[in-house]
Order: structure tokens, then sequence, then C-alpha cells
């Protein structure tokens, strides 16, 4: 696990929070890792009551599990929980989407855009920390624009929830060397930041609830080679 010290001084547990956070989004945890307390205090330079608070609001995220006897991992998720999870995000996401759309702004637009290019550069550079950060950018300039501040709160959750699977699929197949699926990742976001670029807001929403079923089928098929 590799944890940073960050170049601005925050509260201990808030530091401990990004850190293992970080490191679950990028990967070096992946799902049923262990995340051994005293280890982890002991890289970021803090006691372990801050590491432990961190890691019970990760809990509550759904991004760790704690077991007894056996202490937190990296949540892994199986089908079942796969297919809630993206039904919630059928329910909740389509409804922020709506809601954001109707306050979108041009900048927001570009903002898209420039997430869209940034994450064109980084498949072809196989760097998997940046495609990421450049998927998750492009999807939250839309989000971050819905003004139900509960409803953004439970889609940023589900989001994080299946952070660590998405960098594990994102990861094997960069290892892989298949950028057929990534391909087809920057063309259905393509086709969505287009729509919002021509004004057609309904085909941009159609084209989400398409991206987001597709990605349903990805986390199944991750899953499928996992056995």
């Amino acid at each position: 696990m590799a944890l940073n010290r960050p170049a601005h001084p925050r509260t201990a547990e808030a530091m401990a929070l990004a850190e293992l956070r970080d490191a679950i989004v990028r990967g070096d945890l992946a799902p049923g890792a262990p995340i051994r307390q005293s280890a982890a205090a002991e890289q970021l330079g803090l006691s372990i009551i801050p590491v432990r608070e961190a890691l019970k609001t990760l809990a509550g995220e759904g991004m760790v599990t704690y077991a007894p006897q056996r202490g937190y991992t990296v949540t892994e998720l199986g089908p079942h929980s796969v297919d809630g999870i993206f039904r919630v995000r059928e329910l909740l996401e389509g409804e922020a989407e709506r809601n954001a759309a109707a306050h979108l702004r041009p900048e927001d637009i570009a903002a898209m855009r420039a997430a869209l290019t940034d994450q064109r550069a980084a498949v072809g550079a196989a760097d998997v920390q940046r495609v990421i950060s450049a998927n998750r950018r492009l999807h939250f300039a839309l989000f971050d624009r819905c003004d139900n501040e509960w409803l953004l709160r439970f889609v940023t959750q589900l989001w994080e929830a299946l952070e660590p699977h998405r960098a594990l699929s994102y990861r094997r197949a960069a290892a892989a060397g298949d950028l057929v699926r990534a391909q087809a990742i920057l063309d259905e976001h393509e086709e969505i930041v287009a729509a919002f670029e021509g004004g057609e807001t309904d085909v941009a929403l159609r084209r989400l609830a398409e991206h987001r079923r597709e990605g349903r089928a990805d986390f199944h098929r991750l899953l499928e080679d996992a056995r």
C-alpha cells in the first residue's frame, strides 16, 4: 500500500481518510485486500486512532468492510451486489442527471469536453489512474450541477463503492493491452458530450442511461474473469 503525506495541513483523521480513499481508488488496495491499521498509521506518521476512525467512515461508505477477528478489508462485490448497486444508480443517477441538466452551464460542458480529452490521452498512455480520474471528472461535471444535495450525496457514495472494482477493471485491461472496451467507453462519452454541446439534452440523458447499462455489464465481466 502506498500512502503519501499531504502537501497542506489537515486534521489527522481527514488525512488518513483522504490517503486511504485515494489508495483504494488508485487500485493500490484491491478488492479483498486487508488494511492493517498499525501499518497504515506508521506510513502516515499517525496514531492508530485517526486511522481507525477513517476506516469506520469508509465502512459507512461501503468502500471497506469490517469483520470481527479479521479486521478491515477493501470491499469485494458479488454479482448480486453489483446488480443492487446499479439498480439504485439507475434510479438515483437518472434523477440527478435530469436535475443537473436543467442547470448545466457552458463552462460545465467545456469541463466535460476537457475531461474527455484528458481521458483519451490517458488511454493512449495506458495511465490507469489518470483514466479513472478523467472519467470521474467528466461525470461529476454534470452531477455537481444537481441542486439536491442529498441526491448528490447518495450518488457519490454509490460511485465510491464501485471504485475499487473500477480500478481493478482498468488495470487488468491495461495489463492485457485490451483497448477495445476503453475505446468503446471513449466513444460513449463522445456521444454524451456532443449531445450536450448540441443542446440535445434528451439524447444526452438517453446515452447516459445506455452508458450505465454497459458499465453494469463491464462489472459482471470483471467478476466472471475473477472466478
